[in-house]
């Protein structure tokens, strides 16, 4: 059982579970070779797998290419580019 930490609940610092956060992507030839963000610069080993959602057109458009990418550090992320405002973001489980 974990201790409670006694920090007081601030609701300026929640969020929602999932929410995409912004971020920088390097691409060469399409496909993400790099990942920017605070805490520095993250090189892309491999794409491990790619898809595109295409849905609710008759509401407000989604289009994304999703990417999940093996970093060099082993980790994996999951990055996705808006392809109607050409914008990146992460998004994290």
């Amino acid at each position: 059982m974990v201790s409670h930490s006694r920090a007081s609940i601030r609701p300026d610092q929640l969020r929602p579970l999932n929410r995409p956060r912004p971020c920088q992507v390097s691409t060469s030839g399409g496909l993400p070779v790099g990942i920017v963000d605070r805490a520095g610069r993250h090189p892309v080993e491999r794409v491990q797998d790619s898809w595109r959602l295409q849905e609710e057109w008759w509401r407000t458009p989604i289009d994304r290419h999703y990417f999940e990418l093996v970093m060099a550090d082993g980790r994996v992320r999951t990055v996705y580019r808006d392809i109607t405002a050409n914008e990146w973001f992460e998004q994290r489980g």
